[in-house]
């Protein structure tokens, strides 16, 4: 996983599909996006991974 480097090459406005199995992501990732101003648009917890769609700033 490499959410930081695809953040960076990024536009403002992408939306960026973040794929995990760790159930700490959920705290994680919504401890990120409030920390870099990032949006956290949607959580997909449906299929035996978590899917974070994350809109970049």
């Amino acid at each position: 996983m490499d959410l930081i480097g695809r953040v960076r090459s990024a536009s403002s406005g992408d939306v960026i599909l973040l794929l995990s199995d760790n159930d700490q992501s959920l705290t994680d990732v919504s401890e990120w996006v409030d920390e870099t101003g990032n949006e956290l648009l949607a959580v997909d917890e449906s299929g035996d991974d978590y899917g974070f769609y994350v809109e970049v700033a």
